[in-house]
């Protein structure tokens, strides 16, 4: 358990009474391996002076006396040890493992540490080191696959996008699930702002914390452990404890580190480039306006000419001017001109491929994804002596995604912390941190603005690389800037229909620059040796400034420009005061004992405007003034909410294996509506039972066993201002029309649609569990087990109201929640032999949902679409996917249309859940002398996923599922069908026809696209009359779409090799350098046709399980370098 206790470093601050007559050093390593010991106290027996060992389990000791001195060395977990040293200068020890000493401590929700062995509840500890080698640029990934019952699903792979953690199911329906982060003891933001199903992936602000600085992460899980937190405790709270400095004789410690990732796309969209751009199998593209397919939009479909049937070489194409065709050209800047090709005209007996001869494809991932990487830097300096204690970093790592431009991230930061004691009494700690984040982002998702839409929807043989110029038309009239797309060829029309996804990645702009300052002092002052009085204050401070920027010709409701300035900021001010005190009453009771009071304030604003239709629109100024009045709307919030509290907490001990441990909290809050109480009361006990002791059962086999159980009661807080109805800026519009701002003619407001609630009441949840803690052969082997069961009553859910009552809905605690689950971590060393250490680690864990109460509504909409989305479900999980099935009789049977294919339902109904059944991570590390393997999976059992980026490629005819030719002969052409009704010889002859007449061949039969299939009714047709009819993802049948969303991945593969030896340290003068090669998310395993089941179209929000056209997750190398001095 050693390998647990590393990172507690009991700094001794101590006075020295003692003139200086000699300096004694030496080293500490553990008896049964000879590994080193750092943070072992060294201190002269009597006298309150002494040191601690150093990252090495090295001493220096000054002020000892020449004669007759003994020196103790104490650890926790080891037995202490007391040495005489006579007229020695170097003492080497070691320590001998202490089954019956204070095994790991863990940290508390008050940010104070105590003994695991003591606590009745269940809590995850993750070394900061390990998040840093998780090969993760940002801190809030490296922790996933690492804690049973947590749940970490990246957004994307975009550089510093945000996560969703859960702990413990889902606690909310509404209202963030996003656990409370605390850094030494004071709460943090991890603020996500909104995502729909369009826009870029939004950053957590947990991400601007640097993992460099990260000493340790305790996850307190269950309502019993965080209870002091109360109604910000409902989804658990992470620890966060940073780096201090070490009390070692005066040394300063240098360290330096730098890393250099590869990162690339992790898995593709399978897409065809068999068949070009067209219809029925003819090549075609609307350029020359002929009207088929409507002039205005561009042919959208894939679903023409066979490609290697071309005759190769250049294309026919109209160029020339006195052709009646003719509509002009396109023009890159480097002056290359592009002429429409002459397409198809759906002539049976004509030539399918037009003028078009060229076999190029293109791949569409090359254009716009290549090798992204980052450089991570950072020097920490560190130090202390007997008084004191300081650590000093600089950090910046510098990222470029693997979107080949305007997706990057680059966070500079600095720390300092500093401790001191004046005496025996006063003690006072400083925290600061300042972090700079800036980033630019890609557009995703249902957005004709977005990276990848355009993208996989392009043809296979149209080449995005020119994609910005001059459109020339038939008169000889210029129009700059145009943007060539697949659906605009040329550019002869301003609006492209999709946004080109090189003209997105170049000419799109989403900029966001962070300034965000942590500070937070704590005093302490101990007037008796039973009793300590802290105080603590920290503040949190943020600012965003954001810029979107449309350029003129983008694509949808932006083809005329369009700006957006804004600068959201939050401030967070906490402070604590409590005293605290230990007693023990006999050899039998010890107890303990703290009283407190909290008091926290958060506040946000936000101030900005939108600009569209530029006045200037080519070298545009980005000034919220480059539009007339009325396309100009300026906007701006504020919001401050207020939480007072008293609590208190009781532990007793008897005999040293029975411990009971009481925490209660009275809180009252401004978001409390004023008929309701103004003061809720969050209690926990928690009782722990080391029945190993009672009974005398500490033998070689089982050196440990602990029994547990724990009560809590933790709450969510109701959004500000629910409480009342309030009045806004007002704007009126028509169905798709433009929108009248008020601000842009003097002024106004009108009362919201939103009816306030004064009896609002906090979500709480009651939640039970049940456990045991085990150590096996010597400690060597670690089990922790733990059942858990949670209801949350009072969940809040916006309510509709009925017309007459002149709103719409109003917020009221109107459901219920229940979660329950089982938790299991393993680890330990399987192997200690002389230099080769084998460590598993392992953990697994089972959660269900379910949605107990909706209040009489049967559904409510979480995220998505009209027709596919996922919502909260009475007697469902929390996020289950919604859609339309296929039409089926009372035993599940397809009812078929009269021509064989199946129909649509026409009930909306569950299709699916996004949930896993279980996930679990297993590790291994292995150590030969300096050597260090690392490996690590994880694996997410069970759940579905919505493949919408499957459906829509169906539908454009671009995936690799609708890359399929069959030869019908000229008999079976007269018979079968395809989901038109019409059979394949009178396809596009008849009004109810899709498209256009399939081309003969010499004997009749024909070569389509497509294949033969029976869905139970007889033999019929899937071709692409299917595929942009009742099977495309734009159809009404969602269910088909649904796929398993199981994963195992390689989460984490690393080597490295630390220099450390005495000849070395001698020669450099350096203490180590280590040097580490790491792989992240190297493989995946998973039958989803999509990119990844891990990411989700609205990011870290409540709605799961939604995949369309999401930007693509990575898989990294990373080599790093530390250099300790």
């Amino acid at each position: 358990m050693k390998k647990f206790l590393l990172v507690v470093w009991l700094a001794a601050m101590v006075g020295s009474g003692y003139a200086q007559e000699r300096s004694v050093k030496g080293k500490v390593t553990a008896k049964d391996d000879g590994s080193s010991l750092p943070g072992v106290n060294v201190v002269i027996k009597g006298t309150t002076s002494g040191t601690v060992t150093d990252s090495n389990g090295e001493f220096v000791l000054g002020n000892v006396p020449s004669s007759g001195t003994v020196i103790v060395f104490s650890f926790i977990g080891m037995k202490s040890l007391e040495v005489e040293i006579g007229e020695r200068m170097v003492v080497d020890v070691s320590l001998e493992s202490d089954v019956t000493q204070l095994n790991e401590v863990v940290v508390t929700a008050l940010g104070l540490e105590v003994s695991k062995d003591r606590l009745g509840s269940a809590s995850s500890k993750v070394n900061g080191t390990s998040v840093k080698n998780s090969g993760e640029a940002t801190l809030i990934n490296g922790l996933a696959g690492k804690a049973a019952g947590v749940y970490i699903n990246r957004s994307t792979g975009d550089p510093g996008a945000g996560s969703y953690i859960q702990i413990r199911g889902q606690s909310s329906i509404t209202s963030s699930v996003q656990p409370l982060i605390v850094v030494d003891g004071v709460p943090v933001y991890n603020t996500t702002m909104a995502m729909g199903v369009s826009g870029v992936a939004q950053q957590s602000r947990l991400n601007d914390l640097n993992p460099n600085d990260i000493e340790s992460i305790e996850v307190l899980k269950g309502a019993s452990a965080s209870a002091l937190w109360g109604s910000r405790a409902a989804n658990g709270v992470i620890m966060i404890t940073t780096k201090k400095g070490s009390s070692n004789a005066g040394k300063v410690n240098i360290t330096y580190s730098g890393s250099y990732s590869n990162d690339q796309v992790l898995v593709k969209h399978p897409m065809q480039r068999t068949w070009g751009q067209g219809a029925s199998g003819y090549y075609y593209t609307n350029v020359l306006g002929d009207g088929l397919f409507g002039s205005a939009t561009g042919m959208p479909y894939s679903f023409g000419d066979k490609i290697s049937d071309r005759t190769g070489g250049a294309d026919n194409v109209v160029s020339d001017p006195n052709d009646p065709r003719y509509v002009g050209y396109f023009e890159t800047p480097d002056g290359k001109k592009i002429y429409p090709v002459a397409t198809s005209d759906f002539d049976p007996a004509g030539n399918v491929h037009g003028g078009k001869n060229s076999r190029d494809t293109y791949d569409q991932y090359n254009s716009i994804f290549g090798n992204g990487h980052y450089w991570d830097q950072n020097v920490s300096l560190s130090g202390g002596d007997k008084s004191g204690n300081f650590y000093l970093s600089l950090g910046d790592i510098n990222q470029q995604g693997i979107v080949k431009n305007n997706s990057d991230y680059r966070r500079s930061s600095v720390k300092f912390n500093a401790e001191k004691a004046f005496n025996n009494v006063v003690k006072i700690n400083t925290n600061f941190t300042y972090s700079r984040v800036v980033s630019s982002r890609i557009q995703q998702g249902s957005n004709l603005n977005g990276l990848f839409l355009g993208a996989l929807r392009s043809a296979p043989d149209f080449d995005n690389s020119y994609y910005q110029g001059s459109y020339v038309n038939a008169s000889g009239l210029a129009f700059v800037n145009r943007q060539r797309s697949y659906r605009n060829q040329i550019g002869r029309r301003a609006d492209p229909a999709y946004d080109n996804p090189v003209w997105v990645m170049n000419n799109n702009r989403d900029r966001s620059e962070v300034d965000r300052f942590v500070a937070s002092t704590q005093l302490d002052i101990t007037p008796t040796d039973w009793l300590i009085l802290t105080a603590r204050a920290g503040v949190d401070h943020y600012s965003n400034r954001l810029q979107t920027f449309f350029p003129v010709n983008s694509a949808g409701t932006n083809n005329t420009g369009s700006l957006q300035l804004q600068t959201p900021r939050e401030t967070q001010f906490n402070a604590d005061f409590f005293a605290r005190g230990n007693w023990k009453v006999g050899n039998v009771l010890d107890l303990g004992a703290l009283v407190g009071a909290n008091m926290n304030q958060r506040s946000s604003d936000n101030v900005g405007g939108t600009t569209n239709t530029f006045i200037i629109t080519s070298d545009v100024p980005l000034n919220l003034n480059n539009a007339i009045s009325t396309n100009r709307v300026p906007f701006n919030s504020f919001t401050q909410q207020r939480t007072g509290a008293v609590y208190g907490t009781l532990n007793a001990g008897y005999k040293g294996q029975l411990f009971l441990n009481m925490t209660g909290r009275a809180e009252s809050a401004s978001t409390y509506g004023r008929a309701q109480s103004p003061t809720y009361f969050y209690p926990s006990a928690d009782v722990a039972w080391q029945f190993t002791k009672s009974f005398g059962m500490t033998g070689k086999a089982l050196s440990f066993g602990k029994l547990r159980a724990g009560f809590g009661k933790v709450a969510t807080q109701p959004t500000p201002y629910n409480t009342a109805t309030y009045y806004g800026s007002s704007a009126y519009g028509e169905s798709w029309g433009s929108v009248v701002n008020s601000s842009a003619y003097g002024g106004g407001y009108e009362q919201s649609s939103i009816l306030g609630n004064s009896g609002l009441r906090p979500e709480v949840k009651t939640e039970i569990e049940f456990g045991g803690d085990f150590r096996f052969m010597q400690d060597r082997i670690n089990l922790g087990v733990t059942y858990f069961t949670n209801n949350v009553k009072d969940v809040l859910l916006p309510v509709s109201l009925a017309a007459s009552t002149g709103f719409t809905n109003r917020t009221a605690n109107a459901a219920a929640l229940q979660n329950r689950g089982v938790e299991i971590e393993l680890n330990g060393d399987v192997i200690r032999a002389g230099d080769f250490r084998w460590n598993l680690y392992s953990n697994w864990s089972r959660i269900r949902n379910k949605v107990t109460d909706l209040s009489g509504t049967s559904s409510l909409f979480l995220a998505g679409f009209t027709g596919t989305s996922s919502r909260a479900v009475l007697g469902q999980p929390v996020g289950v996917l919604w859609g339309v099935d296929f039409l089926r009789d009372e035993k599940g049977t397809l009812t078929l249309d009269a021509n064989g294919f199946p129909q649509s339902g026409n009930v909306e109904q569950v299709i699916g859940n996004p949930n896993p059944e279980w996930r679990g991570g297993i590790g291994s590390t292995f150590s030969y002398k300096g050597f260090t393997l690392n490996v690590l999976f994880e694996h997410s059992h069970g759940g579905q996923i919505w493949g919408g980026t499957r459906g829509a490629m169906y539908n454009f005819g671009t995936h690799a599922d609708t890359d399929h030719e069959v030869t019908i002969s000229a008999a079976d052409a007269g018979v079968l069908r395809n989901y038109s009704g019409s059979t394949i010889a009178n396809y596009g002859t008849t009004a109810a026809s899709f498209g256009y007449p399939y081309h003969p061949n010499p004997d009749g039969s024909y070569n389509i696209r497509g294949y033969i299939t029976d869905f139970g009714g007889g033999k019929v047709v899937v071709d692409e009359a299917w595929y942009t009819g009742l099977g495309s993802g734009f159809g009404p049948v969602s269910s088909q779409f649904i796929e398993s969303a199981q994963w195992t991945k390689l989460r984490e593969l690393s080597l490295g090799y630390a220099l450390k030896s005495d000849g070395f340290r001698k020669a450099s003068g350096l203490t180590s350098i280590d040097f580490t090669l790491t792989g992240r998310n190297l493989m995946m395993w998973t039958n989803f046709k999509g990119n990844d089941p891990e990411t989700n179209l609205t990011g870290p929000t409540n709605g799961r399980g939604l995949d369309y056209f999401n930007n693509p997750a990575t898989r990294s190398w990373v080599f790093t370098v530390k250099i300790n001095y």
